[in-house]
C-alpha cells in the first residue's frame, strides 16, 4: 500500500502556499472544463515543476488531493443514506448523493471513474465505501429490490458512465434525479428486458 497522502499531515507554511496555489490553479482547469495537466497547472501556479511533482508526485496524485473533500463529503452524505431504515429510500439516496457528488465535483467524478488510488487516505475512503454500498446491495438483495447480479463496483460503473451522460456536450442536465431514477429500475429489474 502506498504512504502518500492527498490531504498531508504538515507542511511547511511556503510548501504549502505552493501546494494551495497548485490545487486552485487545477481547480480552475476542472471548472473550465480543461484537464488539469501538472506542467501546465505549475506552469500557471507560477510554481517550479520540481516543486509541483514534489507535491504530486503523479497526476493521480493531484486528481486525488483535488478530490478528497468532495470524496469525505460523498461518503459521509452515503453512510446517511445507508442507515435509513427503509432500503428503497436508502438505494434511492445513496444512488442520487453519489451521482450529484460526481456532477458537483468534476475531481471526484475523474477519480471515480478512473477506479485507482494512489493515496493512502484517498484508498481508505474508498474501502469505506464499497463496505457501505455492499452492505446495502445485500440489503437490497435480500429484500428482492437488487438484481443478484449487481455488486458495488457495478454500481460505480453505472454511475461513471451516467455522469458522462449527464454532462456530454458540456452543459449538466437540469434534473439528474430523472437519471438516478433511470439507474435505480434497472439495478431493480424493473426495466423490461
Amino acid at each position: 500500500m502506498t504512504t502518500a497522502m492527498a490531504r498531508p499531515d504538515s507542511l511547511r507554511a511556503d510548501a504549502l502556499r505552493n501546494r494551495t496555489t497548485l490545487l486552485d490553479v487545477a481547480r480552475a482547469h476542472l471548472d473550465r472544463g480543461e484537464p488539469a495537466l501538472l506542467n501546465a497547472v505549475a506552469h500557471e501556479a507560477g510554481v517550479g515543476v520540481g516543486t509541483a511533482y514534489r507535491h504530486f508526485p503523479s497526476q493521480q496524485h493531484l486528481l486525488e488531493a483535488l478530490a478528497i473533500d468532495a470524496f469525505g463529503d460523498m461518503l459521509d452524505r452515503v453512510r446517511d443514506a445507508v442507515a435509513l431504515p427503509d432500503t428503497a429510500e436508502a438505494l434511492r439516496g445513496v444512488v442520487g448523493e453519489a451521482f450529484r457528488g460526481m456532477l458537483r465535483d468534476p475531481a471526484l467524478g475523474d477519480l471515480l471513474t478512473g477506479g485507482g488510488f494512489s493515496c493512502a487516505d484517498t484508498l481508505e475512503l474508498a474501502g469505506d465505501l464499497v463496505v457501505s454500498i455492499d452492505e446495502l446491495l445485500a440489503r437490497g438483495r435480500a429484500e428482492g429490490l437488487v438484481r443478484a447480479d449487481i455488486g458495488a463496483d457495478d454500481l460505480r460503473r453505472l454511475l461513471c458512465g451516467m455522469r458522462s451522460a449527464a454532462v456530454a456536450g458540456g452543459v449538466v442536465v437540469e434534473d439528474p434525479d430523472r437519471y438516478a431514477d433511470v439507474l435505480l429500475a434497472g439495478i431493480q429489474g424493473t426495466l423490461p428486458g
